[in-house]
C-alpha cells in the first residue's frame, strides 16, 4: 500500500472539487449573484426573480465548435482491429466531452482499460502525478468515483500494477485517506498488463492548469447584477411610484392601474396638496454598462465581438476571416495540445489487442478550425495549382486525409479511363466513317 501516493492523491482529488465545479456550474448557466457589499446581500435577498445573460457558454462554445476531431489514422496491417476499437469505444463522442472538459476546466483525462476502451473520465475525478525529474513521464495516475453502494472507490495506476481502495463508510464520510481501506483479498491489487500508467492527460498548460473560465468569470459576475438591477429598475419603472402630501387622510387611496384618485383640496393654512410621481430610472445605464462588460469579454477571451452583438449582415468573407483570426488562433493552439496525445492513446488501445504500432506512425487528424468560404478556397487552389504546387499536395496542406486523397487518385484514374474510352470510341467511328466514304 503506497500511503505517500494515496494521500497526494486524495488531497488533490479534494482540492479540485471546489474550483472546478464553479466553472461546470458557470458553464451551464448555474450562476450566483454576487453582490459588493454584504449590506445589498441582505437587501436583495428577499427578491424573488433572478436573471443571468451566460457569457461563459459562449466563450467556451465558441472555441469547441472549432475543435473536431476527424479521426485517427493508423498503419494499414492495424487498420480492422482499430476501427473496431474506435467505434466501440465511441471516440468520436469521447472526443467531444474531453474537448469541451479541456475549455472549462482546464485539463481532461481519458483512460484506457485491459480491453483496449478508451474512456474519457471527468476531470474532478481523475488526475496524473509527473517524476520531477523527467517532467514529460507519468509516476502514476488516480481516479475516483462513488459506487452503486454509496461508496468511495479510489484506484491507483502504475506501470506494471493498479492498486484499488474502498471507503469504510458512505462516500460522504470519506473526509482523510484514514477512512479508506485497501479493496479484501485480491482485489487489492492486480497486474497491469499493459505495463503503462494507462491515464492520459490532455491539459491547456504544463506551468498550471488554467481554464478558459477563469478571467471571464468576475465579467459575469458583473453583467448578471447589472442585468438583475436593471430588471429590477425595469419593474419598478413599470409602475411609476406616486407621492402625496396632504392634511386629509389618504389611506384609502390605492397605487394601482386605471385607479382614480380623489384628493381633497387644502384648506388654505400652511402646506397646500400636492400630488407627483418619482421619474423612473434610466434604463440605457445599465445596458451601455452590460454592452461594456460585453465588449470587454470579448477582449479577454479573443472572442469574436459579433457571437455577443449583431453587427450587421454586410460583412465580406474576408472581413469575417479577419475578426475570427485570434478566435482561430486560440482554438488551433488547444487543437495543438490535443493531437500528441491521441496517438498514444491508439497506440495502447491497439496494444491492449496484442498490436506493436509506433506512436509515430499514428496521426490524429483535426478540422482546421477556420471557416472557408468555399470561392476563397478555390480561387487559393487554382492559385496554387497554376504556380506548381501539385493539386495533391495543396489538398493534403488543406488537412485533407491520406484516405480522401487515395480516393480522389482513384477517382481521377476512372474518369480519365472513361474519357479516354469515349475518345477512343469517337475516333473508331469517325475512321469507320472514313472507311465508308461518308466523310469525317
Amino acid at each position: 500500500m503506497s500511503v505517500a501516493d494515496l494521500k497526494k492523491a486524495f488531497d488533490t482529488l479534494t482540492s479540485k472539487q471546489k474550483a472546478y465545479q464553479d466553472f461546470y456550474d458557470y458553464y451551464d448557466g448555474n450562476h450566483k449573484l454576487m453582490y459588493t457589499s454584504s449590506k445589498l446581500a441582505d437587501i436583495f435577498q428577499y427578491i424573488d426573480a433572478y436573471f443571468i445573460e451566460n457569457w461563459c457558454s459562449v466563450v467556451i462554445d465558441a472555441v469547441k465548435d472549432r475543435i473536431n476531431l476527424r479521426g485517427v489514422d493508423v498503419p494499414d496491417d492495424a487498420k480492422p482491429i482499430w476501427v473496431e476499437l474506435y467505434q466501440g469505444s465511441q471516440i468520436d463522442l469521447e472526443s467531444d466531452d474531453s474537448h469541451e472538459d479541456l475549455l472549462v476546466a482546464g485539463e481532461s483525462f481519458v483512460i484506457v482499460d485491459n480491453d483496449g476502451q478508451a474512456y474519457r473520465n471527468d476531470p474532478r475525478m481523475a488526475h496524473v502525478f509527473y517524476d520531477p525529474a523527467r517532467p514529460r513521464e507519468k509516476r502514476f495516475g488516480a481516479k475516483w468515483w462513488v459506487n452503486d453502494d454509496g461508496k468511495l472507490r479510489m484506484s491507483l495506476y502504475y506501470p506494471n500494477f493498479i492498486e484499488h481502495y474502498i471507503s469504510q463508510g458512505k462516500a460522504e464520510d470519506a473526509k482523510t485517506i484514514e477512512t479508506l481501506e485497501s479493496m479484501p483479498g485480491r482485489d487489492a491489487r492486480q497486474r497491469n498488463s499493459l505495463q503503462t500508467v494507462p491515464v492520459f492527460h490532455f491539459r491547456m498548460s504544463r506551468r498550471s492548469v488554467r481554464s478558459d473560465l477563469k478571467s471571464v468569470i468576475p465579467v459575469q459576475n458583473a453583467i448578471n447584477k447589472l442585468l438583475n438591477d436593471m430588471m429590477i429598475a425595469a419593474e419598478f419603472g413599470a409602475f411609476n411610484q406616486r407621492w402625496i402630501i396632504s392634511s386629509a387622510e389618504i389611506g384609502q387611496l390605492k397605487n394601482r392601474p386605471n385607479e382614480v384618485w380623489s384628493v381633497p383640496a387644502g384648506d388654505g393654512i400652511g402646506q397646500q396638496t400636492q400630488v407627483g410621481q418619482f421619474e423612473a430610472t434610466p434604463l440605457e445605464n445599465y445596458l451601455n454598462a452590460i454592452e461594456q462588460m460585453a465588449m470587454s469579454t470579448s477582449s479577454i477571451t479573443r472572442t469574436p465581438k459579433h457571437y455577443f452583438f449583431s453587427i450587421g449582415s454586410n460583412l465580406s468573407g474576408e472581413s469575417l476571416q479577419v475578426m475570427e483570426a485570434p478566435l482561430v488562433k486560440k482554438a488551433q493552439d488547444r487543437i495543438d495540445r490535443c493531437i500528441p496525445v491521441w496517438p498514444q492513446i491508439a497506440q495502447l488501445m491497439l496494444k491492449a489487442r496484442g498490436l506493436s504500432v509506433r506512436a509515430q506512425d499514428i496521426r490524429a487528424e483535426y478540422d482546421k478550425p477556420e471557416i472557408v468560404q468555399p470561392r476563397t478556397q478555390a480561387e487559393a487552389r487554382e492559385i496554387n495549382v497554376r504556380s506548381g504546387m501539385p493539386l495533391v499536395t495543396v489538398l493534403r496542406d488543406e488537412g485533407k486525409s491520406d484516405a480522401y486523397l487515395e480516393k480522389m487518385k482513384k477517382d481521377k484514374a476512372e474518369q480519365d479511363a472513361a474519357e479516354n474510352k469515349s475518345l477512343a470510341q469517337s475516333l473508331l467511328d469517325a475512321q469507320r466513317r472514313l472507311d465508308k466514304g461518308g466523310g469525317a
